[in-house]
């Protein structure tokens, strides 16, 4: 069912720039591993991410010494 507010999403995300786009990408999949229970787990080494670069980077998937 496409409900008003799926249409206005719809609208406002077609108007963003490639790189806002990419951010909204970013933002889903990090609240789909959140949904999943992965959103703590690096997605290079499986070991946890630390809280504060979560905090920092709230849509980042690996820790720190992965992301180097």
């Amino acid at each position: 069912m496409n409900t008003a507010y799926d249409s206005v999403r719809q609208q406002l995300e077609a108007q963003l720039d490639h790189p806002g786009r990419l951010e909204v990408a970013a933002i889903k999949f990090a609240l789909a591993r959140l949904a999943d229970g992965t959103y703590t787990e690096c997605a290079k080494c499986g070991r946890e991410i630390d809280s504060r670069r979560l905090v920092a980077y709230p849509t980042t998937t690996t820790c720190l010494p992965c992301s180097i």
